[in-house]
């Protein structure tokens, strides 16, 4: 049961449902990628030595399989892991490889992520006692360094394929830049404005 709540509380983490709004993507199914028998992770782990697969996309999003368990079976994967890595196979909706074009969305939509979170801290809406940002894992100074956070996150993952972020970083700060504008502004990411629409 654990694990279907883990998969209920991604599918509904406010982050998320933005930025599948905001672009409107759709998932038909959200599952657990087999723990112990998984032929796919072993092969594609074999073909890129060094990476780990934590996660696939099958048809553009007709399923999505997280990787929710840690190697050695004995508990689950911290949650911002695997909304990094939802976020990573669901940018594979809009391109398969791992190309420059990629990165720039899936990095865009990390910044949508944690500002939509940003913005429902600040609201202070709590969700058992906890703000969404915490119950994401988010700390304060992740939500104030977006930029530097996710160069940092894509320094490692982006190298695995010969990249690096520094290429695609002016795509990350304009669109932290819009994030920031329309945040001030009081607009939602995903449609509803958060202020007067006259």
């Amino acid at each position: 049961f654990a694990a279907r709540e883990l998969l209920d509380r991604l599918a509904t983490d406010p982050g998320v449902v933005a930025v599948m709004k905001e672009r409107e993507l759709v998932v038909g199914t959200l599952g657990e990628m087999d723990p112990i028998d998984d032929r796919i992770m072993q092969k594609k782990q074999q073909q890129a030595q060094g990476s780990c697969l934590l996660g696939y996309n099958t048809n553009g999003g007709t399923r999505i399989d997280i990787k929710l368990r840690t190697d050695d079976l004995q508990g689950f994967r911290p949650y911002p892991e695997l909304v990094a890595t939802l976020l990573h196979e669901l940018s594979h909706n809009w391109v398969g490889g791992h190309n420059l074009l990629f990165w720039t969305n899936y990095a865009q939509m990390r910044a949508e992520y944690l500002y939509t979170h940003a913005r429902l801290r600040s609201t202070m809406n709590l969700v058992k006692k906890n703000t969404t940002a915490e119950l994401a894992g988010l700390d304060k100074a992740k939500l104030e360094n977006v930029f530097d956070f996710i160069m940092h996150e894509l320094v490692r993952e982006m190298a695995q394929h010969g990249l690096h972020p520094n290429m695609i970083a002016e795509s990350i700060r304009q669109r932290i830049q819009e994030l920031e504008a329309s945040y001030s502004s009081g607009q939602r990411l995903g449609g509803g404005g958060g202020g007067n629409s006259s």
